[in-house]
């Protein structure tokens, strides 16, 4: 087999022997290396010199590919986006392009860098073909109450008939930031609302981290995993399409203008009450334009409304838990982790050790649901670590603590 690494006399001695008019092929058999690494090296030395061959640095680069580029590109890289803050990478690219300064010089590329990609379950969504087979729930963007703040509502509203089911009100101090919401924060509010109308079989939602745990769906959040526990199947909306969740949107609406306008409240829960008659109303007394409904009332169309499929108790939520649920759907994904330069990964935002000799070497990490551990494998099948997640056990899902 010939040799992945070179040293760094053995590199200058590739460029040496090729300046003296000895072929590449010649240099690779040689040496017994592969002809690819000497072509790589020989194509280093071509576009950056000698410099190009010194060894590198240990642990991540000092620079990124943009500290690479010509003076000229950065300085109009910087001056374009001082002056156009909201130009993303295409356009700024354009602009470079148009340049007559920059004009032979090679632009830079989008980033060819990938994350490695995590497999996750694919869960089929259910058809809401009755009341409670399927919810949607979101929060409403806050909304500023005079003397009470700015407000979030956390809304939840059945498919099928299309029902608000409830609405929790909390305050946040700025626009845009939520601070204090966070997954127990929803986990309390579904509990309110679950305890009233049962479980239902799936939920929808958006790729809010509170809800999903990572954006990016790289990590199944603390919220995922208690659903599932409790036979609830979360389905994640598609990233930039709120029509997926288009009747808790449309309820947002009706909230804002039958709670919101016009009235002026003391207190938040004064905000609370008024939400909850609202809610009350639309399902007896008013008429509703949802499919099925005919213009009646949502419990006038769809009486079935109060027949809870699951009752729900939160006193008796640990016998409704079902841990196996968990393993079963932890059991389906699969992490791809590259090893750091200290010799660790994350999960859950944590660090675990795997060792300094396996720096920079990819593995895939899944669960075992034998032993309820996390394990590390090299691509040829290696096991190179084992590890304990406290975030997957079950009473810190269930926040008996919190």
């Amino acid at each position: 087999m010939t040799a992945r690494t070179t040293s760094h006399a053995d590199r200058v001695a590739m460029i040496d022997r090729h300046l003296a008019g000895e072929a590449l092929e010649q240099i690779a058999a040689s040496m017994q290396l592969s002809y690819y690494t000497v072509r790589t090296c020989w194509r280093r030395y071509q576009r950056h010199g000698w410099p190009a061959l010194d060894p590198k640095p240990a642990g991540p680069s000092p620079t990124g590919a943009l500290g690479r580029q010509h003076p000229r590109i950065k300085y109009v890289l910087l001056r374009l986006k001082r002056q156009h803050r909201g130009w993303g990478v295409d356009k700024l690219r354009l602009e470079l392009s148009r340049r007559p300064s920059l004009a032979g010089l090679i632009l830079p590329h989008r980033s060819s860098r990938r994350r490695l990609r995590t497999i996750r379950p694919l869960l089929a969504p259910l058809p809401p073909l009755a009341p409670h087979h399927t919810w949607q729930m979101d929060f409403k963007g806050d909304e500023p109450v005079a003397s009470v703040g700015r407000v979030a509502p956390f809304m939840v509203c059945d498919t099928a008939s299309g029902a608000p089911l409830g609405g929790i009100i909390h305050t946040i101090r700025t626009r845009g930031e939520r601070h204090g919401i966070d997954a127990r924060t929803v986990q309390a509010d579904l509990r309110q609302v679950f305890a009233r109308w049962g479980l239902p079989d799936s939920i929808r939602m958006d790729r809010d981290s509170v809800f999903v745990g990572s954006s990016r769906l790289e990590w199944p959040g603390t919220l995922l995993l208690w659903l599932i526990g409790l036979g609830v199947q979360p389905i994640i909306n598609r990233a930039y399409r709120p029509t997926d969740n288009a009747i808790v949107e449309r309820n947002h609406q009706t909230w804002q203008a039958h709670v919101l306008s016009g009235p002026t409240y003391p207190s938040l829960d004064a905000i609370q009450v008024a939400t909850e008659q609202a809610f009350a109303d639309r399902r007896e007394q008013l008429p509703s334009r949802h499919p099925g409904c005919d213009r009646r009332p949502f419990l006038v169309a769809f009486p079935t409304l109060l027949e809870p499929r699951r009752p729900y108790c939160p006193e008796e939520e640990g016998q409704q838990f079902d841990l196996a649920r968990v393993d079963a759907y932890l059991a389906d994904w699969v992490w791809r982790r590259t090893i750091d330069s200290t010799g660790q990964i994350s999960l859950a935002n944590h660090n675990y050790r795997v060792g300094m000799p396996y720096r920079g070497q990819s593995i895939k990490v899944g669960f075992d649901r034998s032993d309820r551990t996390f394990v590390g494998r090299l691509a040829t099948g290696q096991e190179v670590g084992r590890w304990v997640v406290p975030e997957v056990d079950p009473v810190y899902i269930r926040g008996v603590d919190h």
